[in-house]
């Protein structure tokens, strides 16, 4: 981790533990570089490009002022108002805690997606291997992804805050039904403690939206960090020899040529990628996690080429017709992989990409 990318960190998590004892003001804006590129990078982004994160801003209701009837239930009720205020004194500290995260994960997400896609398109076109000016860009991204780890752990320490506050309102709510039962009440005194109730309801009820809300941001965040870092080891992989790897190939046209073609030692040569046509020899339908697809890859592979030793394998993405093609992309690459590890020649070997699935997958067409 290199030193700014530890002292994002550092600040990210001091930020999740210090509770109420800090200025947001004073920590955050460190995350972002300037105001200005803030304002650049939310002013125009692709939605794909950062992680589908909640929007809700938490306002708690506003709580009824009372008059002390003097009686006992009458301090109670004035207790009990005092302790809701807290709560929600808490609910508005911990929302401007949360937004302010969001703020920092979308701006270090866009950063990351920009970056990534300059080096990207510079590895598209061919460059040196080793370019330490590729590296610099790929530290860059690496030191966003840093940061918005150290936003996730932020909303962990946050999501553990706001589940004890929304304990302690529950137990406010049936502290107050509770009373009802006091003997020696006036009428005031029931008034009283009928609109705290409602008011405390509505607050439990508030926090534990919030708390939903941070833990969902949580899944997703994580969701988005794993995927970046594997995108970042994909580009590392791809910097050394100059051009897109095994992992990161162009989907719009395939590599041909030797070995040597595809790892540096001269341009690599592109021919119009062969559309899948008739039926499909294999799909792998990514519907869900962890889809097991290797043991009937390698079947349907062996199976080919019994047949046709020099049979030419065409894998096409099929994106979705909704949602990110980044995912059939990634899988397609990664099946590349694998049948360059079953012993497939890379340029028997053609990638290409389309849309119209109704989820994510990849087919394997053979001519």
């Amino acid at each position: 981790m290199t030193n700014s990318a530890f002292k994002y960190f550092s600040m990210a998590v001091l930020l999740a533990a210090g509770g109420c004892a800090y200025s947001s003001d004073d920590i955050f804006p460190s995350l972002y570089v300037s105001d200005e590129q803030e304002a650049a990078a939310k002013a125009d982004y692709d939605k794909d490009a950062v992680p589908e994160l909640g929007s809700t801003n938490f306002e708690p209701v506003k709580i009824s002022d009372g008059s002390s009837t003097g009686t006992l239930v009458g301090q109670k009720v004035i207790t009990f108002r005092n302790e809701l205020n807290q709560l929600q004194t808490s609910i508005r500290s911990n929302n401007s805690t949360l937004q302010q995260i969001r703020a920092s994960v979308t701006n270090n997400a866009v950063q990351y997606h920009k970056v990534t896609g300059a080096i990207e398109a510079k590895l598209q076109v061919g460059t040196t291997p080793g370019n330490p000016q590729m590296f610099s860009m790929l530290e860059t991204a690496q030191n966003n992804i840093q940061v918005m780890s150290a936003n996730t752990n932020a909303l962990n320490q946050l999501s553990g805050k706001v589940a004890a506050d929304a304990a302690n309102t529950d137990f406010l709510v049936n502290a107050i039904r509770a009373s009802y039962s006091i003997s020696g009440a006036v009428d005031e005194d029931h008034r009283q403690l009928h609109v705290l109730e409602n008011e405390a309801a509505q607050t439990s009820v508030l926090m534990n939206s919030l708390l939903n809300e941070i833990n969902s941001d949580i899944a997703r965040q994580k969701q988005y960090v794993n995927t970046a870092n594997n995108t970042i080891v994909n580009l590392s992989s791809a910097i050394k020899t100059g051009s897109f790897g095994v992992n990161n190939v162009p989907m719009t046209m395939p590599f041909v040529g030797g070995a040597g073609n595809r790892f540096g030692s001269s341009a690599p040569t592109a021919t119009p990628a062969v559309s899948g046509s008739g039926a499909p020899l294999f799909v792998a339908r990514f519907n869900k996690a962890n889809v097991k697809y290797k043991d009937g890859l390698k079947q349907a592979v062996q199976a080919a080429q019994a047949k046709k030793p020099n049979v030419i394998f065409d894998v096409v993405a099929v994106n979705p017709t909704t949602g990110s093609a980044a995912v059939a992309r990634n899988h397609a690459g990664q099946i590349f992989q694998d049948m360059i590890d079953m012993g497939v020649s890379a340029d028997h070997i053609n990638l290409s990409a389309k849309s119209g699935g109704e989820s994510s997958e990849v087919r394997i067409y053979v001519h």
